[in-house]
């Protein structure tokens, strides 16, 4: 069914509309009021350049799956390249900056602080969502990091430090256990392998589960036709929610709905194309920008909404992506520059962008995890030292070097 439901991209919106404008209404309990507070300048300039990198890295991935479910968490992304952030040096920190959407002029401290404080937010934000993130680097024990990198990865991001001896089979599954317990059981084996150069692994997991605040009644789920892009249909358990309350917006090219969690400060917001329109018409023209301007002009309806249940997972190794949106110098051998990263090796380059997610949505509401490894490798040539072999018919010369004299020429075709 993950096949049929292709609008599932556009949960991805959740992520990035988080501290969007919100329904306040009498239906939110008195003891479930959200845990508000101004943003700081930095913590909004951190949301607008998440929010911009979320569109840039959907917008990059749909080009190569434009026909495919696509769900990703860029809050898990950049988390976690934050942390690798923090032990980049030169021009591999400012394309990493760049590629991240970080301020010029805002400092280490600045972006880490507001990492700290606005994952701190999110989390008290309402009791009718759980949602909790953590933080992990995992090294090769053999090798040291730097004091200050675990410093910054510790006091900003709370990351649990620990090394592995990366030749033990057991090590990739004592990681992926804790990836698993942080993320409620929803995303498992998001390392398949270690590598022989493996050095380092910087993980973020992130785990939602809200419920709605108008909740879809089980009794009314039944069959109808999805239609997909190619014309065809599908039958589809679609949701029935009678009596709700979510903000709509439409125009000549899509309807915009707005389902609110709890409180209504988190919500899952869809792009339906009309049916002159398709995806592919919605996402050229979505920014940030332009989700907060349709946003705005949204109003508070109570139209009967039939929205399909289901569930979905997705994995992809977000170097080629990456690389595309400008961090290419970050994966390149003795061209990255991870100098503050770990003791004595400054030749250290990402290898992989390891993310993984999981989402359901039913009558209740949404549980949702994503995981997100940072996999640093050191170079290594594993067939040994290069090897000339001279084992086809060849030319030779014997030349006196002072006055460039040929004194034999001559070729060897066999024995």
């Amino acid at each position: 069914m993950n096949k049929l439901l292709t609008k599932a991209w556009l949960l991805v919106l959740c992520a990035t509309a988080l501290l969007s404008a919100c329904q306040t209404d009498s239906d939110i309990r008195p003891d479930n009021a959200p845990n508000l507070r101004p943003l700081t300048a930095q913590e909004s300039q951190l949301v607008r350049s998440a929010n911009d990198f979320a569109f840039r890295s959907f917008a990059t991935l749909r080009k190569s799956q434009a026909d495919s479910n696509l769900f990703i968490s860029p809050l898990s992304i950049s988390a976690a390249l934050t942390m690798t952030y923090n032990g980049a040096a030169g021009t591999t920190k400012e394309a990493m900056r760049q590629t991240l959407g970080f301020a010029p002029e805002a400092t280490d401290e600045e972006i880490n602080q507001s990492y700290k404080s606005l994952l701190a937010l999110l989390t008290g934000m309402d009791k009718k969502v759980s949602f909790a993130t953590a933080n992990s680097l995992w090294y090769e024990q053999r090798f040291q990091l730097r004091a200050p990198f675990v410093q910054l990865n510790r006091s900003y991001f709370d990351a649990m430090v620990q090394g592995l001896d990366f030749t033990s089979p057991s090590a990739k599954n004592t990681i992926n256990d804790w990836v698993e317990r942080k993320t409620n059981g929803k995303i498992k084996d998001l390392i398949e392998r270690i590598e022989p150069n493996t050095a380092l692994y910087l993980v973020n997991a992130l785990y939602f589960k809200g419920t709605w605040r108008y909740t879809f009644d089980k009794k009314l789920t039944h069959k109808e036709p999805f239609y997909k892009a190619d014309g065809s249909t599908a039958s589809v358990d679609f949701m029935t929610l009678k009596g709700g309350k979510y903000r709509y917006y439409s125009d000549a090219t899509q309807q915009l709905i707005d389902l609110p969690y709890g409180n209504g400060q988190f919500s899952m917001t869809l792009l339906v194309p009309t049916s002159q329109h398709t995806l592919a018409d919605i996402t050229s023209t979505l920014t940030a920008t332009q989700l907060t301007t349709w946003l705005a002009h949204a109003d508070t309806a109570s139209m009967e909404l039939h929205l399909p249940k289901f569930k979905l997972e997705y994995e992809k190794d977000l170097a080629e992506t990456l690389k595309q949106l400008g961090m290419g110098i970050a994966f390149t051998e003795y061209l990255a520059d991870f100098s503050r990263m770990m003791e004595g090796q400054d030749d250290l380059f990402i290898s992989k962008v390891l993310h993984k997610t999981f989402l359901e949505v039913n009558e209740e509401g949404t549980e949702a995890a994503a995981a997100t490894a940072v996999e640093m490798m050191i170079p290594i040539n594993l067939a040994g030292p290069p090897v000339l072999r001279v084992n086809r018919p060849f030319l030779f010369l014997i030349r006196e070097k002072s006055t460039n004299a040929i004194l034999f020429i001559g070729q060897f075709v066999r024995e």
